[in-house]
């Protein structure tokens, strides 16, 4: 038992031996980032700072690669986002918040690259715009909206691109513009709306 206890001991000394702690500074000198160095890559918690002295971000290694759970931070200490990494790539859920604390955006990330639907805020709480994604481009349906939660606009992607109707609104709800896209450029027969809602040909 003695035996075993020993190796062990060697064991966990030789691999504290290889972290050590490292501080990167600002080249006017101040702290930029403290943090473990291991096999001369980052390793476990990072923490980031702005020049006077506000913490920036709360980051986590493996292998000199992001991994684990990130946390941004405003100057003035309000959390700006939470990401997750893996192997140095965003996965899974992530949030972003406005200045005022409300949520800005939030979606899923997979291989680094936007998927399935993110929902945008306008500062003042209300929905700004849905899109879906495949492959980080925008794809299928998407909608957005004024400050006031009025839909503004309507369509949808492919591969990116705008594609098939699209419609317009004004901000109290008419519809201004409608007509088709194809990738990515109008086609087709456009038309613009009076506020009766007489629509005629519009030449775009």
């Amino acid at each position: 038992m003695l035996r075993i206890f020993y190796l062990t001991v060697l064991i966990v000394s030789a691999s504290v031996a290889l972290a050590q702690e490292m501080t990167e500074h600002y080249a006017t000198g101040e702290t930029r980032a403290v943090g473990l160095i291991k096999n001369e890559t980052k390793s476990g918690e990072w923490k980031y700072f702005y020049p006077d002295g506000a913490k920036n971000a709360i980051e986590h290694y493996e292998n000199g690669k992001l991994n684990g759970a990130i946390t941004y931070f405003y100057p003035d200490g309000k959390l700006q986002a939470e990401e997750k990494w893996t192997n140095g790539l965003p996965e899974d859920s992530a949030f972003y918040f406005h200045r005022n604390g409300r949520l800005e955006k939030k979606g899923m990330y997979q291989h680094g690259q936007y998927v399935n639907e993110w929902k945008f805020y306008h500062e003042n709480g209300r929905l700004k715009r849905i899109v879906n994604y495949k492959d980080g481009l925008p794809s299928g349906m998407t909608q957005e909206y004024n400050e006031d939660g009025i839909m503004v606009q309507s369509g949808a992607y492919e591969g990116g691109l705008e594609t098939g109707e699209w419609k317009f609104y004004d901000d109290e709800g008419r519809i201004t513009y409608s007509g088709s896209y194809e990738k990515g450029a109008r086609s087709g027969i456009w038309y613009q709306y009076t506020k009766k809602g007489i629509k005629k040909k519009w030449s775009y």
